[in-house]
């Protein structure tokens, strides 16, 4: 089936030619297909962009770089949007919706780097789309409060610090403690589900949506060019815990009022059927914790709300005590504790200090960790290095959040080492312990039912996600051609009722590396994978240029290399005889013959080893580098 012929000829033949970026040729169904499953790289600073599943390739093996075909002039009486996060991938969640010279932004979030990515703190959407347009942007839309949709926030404002943030009361006060953490005071707008707001040219109506976090809304977009809705992250919960449905009411005057485009949630697309009510693991919770014979561990995600009153409300069932464990952890439930959305019967959560004065069959620990991190608490646990809490036999560890894709690795590593330790290990693959706050297949197709969206564009998900809500779409009378599966980077306009994508922005990871934003390049990952894997070869070697020798050398250091250093003795040779070869053709620039160096070394390694060490070459130079004493 072919889908969304996304590059119209007319906007094509206008393309520009932008600085910095190179032309990038798209077949008109190359979403539907190609996409599917490959990595795309940036030519911008800050790395690449993630497609297909996460994990799973070589880090050492890289993508071929896209070409880029540069968007057309904006043409007025459109709408134009432009993901700069969150489709390809889960997290770093950012759309960009531009209409007459004003810019609507929706969400900010991050993702969170992998193995392949050493000392990476976090990843951020590529500003550089906006950076030059800030003073465009009217407000930021936050649809809900995790980590992938809010996470960027304060990077944001570091560029603009009064874009005015509109949320529900529970997002903006988890951005409030973020943006504290960064000495920031945003401007701020505060909405519930049904609310209007005129910001600019846009009028937004909200929209209330379940997901596994309170408070979530979807935003609904209007312009003279037409009528957007983007759902952030939903599921169709009939049974939620704080009794808010999914407001479908509303869903339905929409749609009957015509809606131009969906931007709708793909995480779950590809599973049939309907997620369960959150209260459904109520009794799986209930279990577990009936048959702990000592203390209970539940990792979940620090901003899981719903789950953690359920673990709460279990603990308080069966005589426990809570401990929250983690800053993060700590601070969002003290949040949603004092905001009403997490309700804590009296004397049931105890400080971390005092743990050691209940005994373990009267404790829970909550706490972070469910994704396998290293550094989280539970990871820590697991490795013996928590400070407060550590892992005994017949201790129970509750897994109580969903797995992101290309997590798996991570994950049972952790579980191995807490069965190791002697835990009991409750997870998705043993009890009922977890349900998603995304939408089934089910649910969007009832979902696209209730709209009936002219087009339809699935937003947030690797790329197997996104075909698999386009072909939702289209088994419910969407138009293949209107069926939109773009990509981070790719600029879509929607004009006379017509959703296409017209070119792509540089969309590159800008990595967050401590205090440095954006600094660190693909290269540099590149030598920190290498160092982390192959090892660390430095060469060094003293040089006579006057006379083309050798004086001293070279002398090889190995670091996290399993060889010997004698075994580089039969490459000594043939490295003095590469440097005198080149000092005698005229070669007396110290870089260059470190580069040789390098390149013989290397290509020894490679061939007698079979390893690709970083190496670092040095040649120093008694004819220019050695200065005389003065007289």
């Amino acid at each position: 089936m072919e889908m969304a012929k996304n590059t119209t000829e007319d906007s094509t033949s206008e393309a520009a030619d932008r600085k910095g970026s190179k032309t990038r040729s798209r077949s008109n169904s190359s979403h539907a297909g190609k996409k599917t499953g490959g990595r795309a790289q940036s030519g911008s600073r800050g790395g690449q962009r993630r497609g297909g599943s996460r994990g799973g390739r070589r880090p050492d093996v890289k993508p071929a770089k896209p070409e880029l075909i540069a968007p057309p002039k904006y043409r007025k009486g459109s709408m134009r949007i432009t993901p700069l996060g969150g489709l390809g991938e889960i997290g770093r969640n950012m759309n960009v919706i531009e209409y007459n010279g004003h810019i609507l932004l929706v969400d900010c979030g991050v993702l969170f780097p992998e193995e392949e990515q050493p000392g990476v703190d976090l990843i951020l959407p590529d500003f550089s789309y906006i950076k030059d347009k800030l003073d465009q942007v009217d407000a930021l839309v936050l649809t809900h409060g995790h980590e992938d949709h809010i996470g960027g926030v304060p990077y944001l404002l570091k560029l603009r610090p009064d874009i005015p943030l509109i949320g529900s009361k529970l997002t903006l006060a988890f951005v409030d403690a973020k943006c504290e953490e960064h000495n920031q005071h945003p401007t701020e707008v505060e909405v519930k589900g049904r609310d209007k707001l005129k910001v600019g040219p846009f009028n937004l109506e909200f929209v209330a949506v379940t997901h596994s976090i309170p408070d979530a809304l979807a935003v609904s977009i209007r312009t003279p060019a037409g009528h957007v809705i983007d759902t952030g992250d939903m599921k169709i919960d009939p049974l939620p815990l704080d009794h808010r449905l999914t407001d479908l009411r509303e869903f339905a005057k929409l749609g009957e009022s015509g809606v131009d485009l969906l931007m709708i949630d793909s995480t779950n697309a590809e599973v049939p059927g309907f997620v369960k009510p959150e209260i459904s693991i109520a009794p799986a919770l209930d279990k577990a914790f009936s048959e702990a014979q000592r203390k209970i561990i539940v990792a979940s995600f620090s901003s899981h709300v719903h789950r953690v009153q359920q673990v709460v409300d279990a603990a308080h069932k069966h005589g426990r005590k809570v401990v929250f464990a983690g800053r993060s952890m700590v601070r969002n439930m003290g949040i949603a504790s004092d905001l009403g959305y997490l309700h804590l019967p009296e004397d049931t959560v105890v400080d971390l200090k005092d743990a050691h004065n209940y005994p373990d069959d009267k404790i829970v620990y909550m706490l972070t960790g469910s994704q396998g991190e290293p550094m989280a608490a539970l990871g820590r646990i697991a490795d013996g290095t928590h400070r407060d809490i550590s892992i005994n036999e017949f201790d129970t560890v509750i897994m109580a959040s969903s797995l992101i894709p290309g997590n798996e690795h991570g994950v049972y590593k952790v579980i191995n080492k807490l069965i190791r330790l002697g835990a009991r290990v409750v997870n998705r693959d043993n009890a009922a312990i977890h349900v998603s706050g995304h939408s089934d297949e089910g649910e969007l197709l009832h979902f696209y039912n209730i709209v009936q969206p002219k087009c339809a564009m699935p937003i947030h998900g690797e790329n197997r996600h996104l075909v698999a809500n386009g072909l939702i779409a289209v088994k419910t009378g969407v138009d293949p051609q209107n069926v939109v599966l773009a990509e981070d980077g790719d600029v879509v306009d929607l004009y006379h009722g017509k959703a296409a994508v017209v070119g792509s922005v540089p969309c590159a990871y800008v990595y967050v590396d401590g205090d440095s934003v954006g600094e660190l390049t693909d290269d540099e990952l590149e030598q920190r994978r290498i160092l982390g894997t192959e090892g660390f070869v430095s060469a060094f070697a003293v040089v006579d240029t006057e006379v083309n020798q050798v004086v001293s050398g070279p002398k090889v250091y190995l670091n996290a290399v399993a060889e010997d250093e004698r075994e580089f003795r039969t490459i000594e040779d043939q490295v003095v005889a590469q440097l005198e070869e080149a000092m005698a053709s005229g070669t007396h620039d110290t870089y260059k013959l470190q580069q040789l160096m390098r390149r013989t070394l290397g290509g020894w390694i490679s061939r007698k080893l079979h390893r690709r060490p970083v190496i670092v070459p040095v040649v120093a130079d008694i004819a220019t580098d050695v200065q005389e004493p003065a007289k």
